[in-house]
């Protein structure tokens, strides 16, 4: 699993800490009721380690595809992960260049003895 370096770890971790407070002692100020923090795990093995670690269900979606939410009150940390994340990223990567070049009036075709 990657992450960030410790010292930007503990920089976020404290800026959550003082926008609760924040939150807290500004009643004035609107917030949400409900909140939801995505994390790419990238494989569903790194998913099931996760939730194995911290006593939660790990779902799978249609496609195979693994993910789990830790809770904290209306709070969640939603990890997900891949069956096959190289895959899914050729395929993200050829939907995005179909979109652009559809924008722009143009069209993908394949190369020669090759697919697009």
């Amino acid at each position: 699993m990657t992450d960030i370096i410790p010292d930007q770890r503990s920089e976020f971790i404290a800026g959550l800490r003082q926008l609760a407070d924040f939150l807290e002692a500004t009643p004035s100020v609107p917030c949400r009721s409900s909140e939801r923090f995505v994390y790419p795990l990238m494989t569903n093995t790194e998913v099931e380690e996760f939730a194995a670690a911290h006593g939660l269900v790990v779902e799978y979606d249609e496609a195979g595809n693994a993910a789990a939410d830790l809770k904290f009150g209306t709070v969640t940390y939603h990890v997900y992960g891949y069956v096959d994340f190289d895959a899914h990223y050729a395929r993200k990567e050829e939907e995005r260049a179909r979109t652009w070049a559809a924008e722009h009036g143009l069209a993908l075709l394949p190369t020669q003895g090759g697919a697009a």
